[in-house]
């Protein structure tokens, strides 16, 4: 069985590097820490599917009207989208 370090050697653009390095200064954490909580998230978002979710939402509150919430979840998403 393979073990393993636990040391990850990544290379990002400058311009992130840049932009957790300002990250991490201003919230007195540091990189290491942004990357792993990074990695975390993705780790517990993996399998979430968000459209099961607001099915699930819709089931219980009948009073969503599910074409408005499709609408604003997808202007959300361009939102954010624009903003990176």
């Amino acid at each position: 069985m393979r073990t393993f370090s636990g040391k990850i050697l990544i290379r990002v653009p400058a311009e992130i590097h840049r932009e957790l390095a300002r990250e991490a200064f201003e919230t007195g954490r540091s990189i290491n820490q942004l990357c792993m909580e990074a990695i975390l998230a993705r780790k517990a978002l993996k399998d979430y599917n968000p459209w099961k979710s607001i099915e699930k939402l819709w089931g219980r509150r009948q009073e969503i009207d599910p074409a408005k919430l499709v609408r604003e979840i997808r202007e959300t998403v361009k939102e954010v989208r624009g903003a990176h």
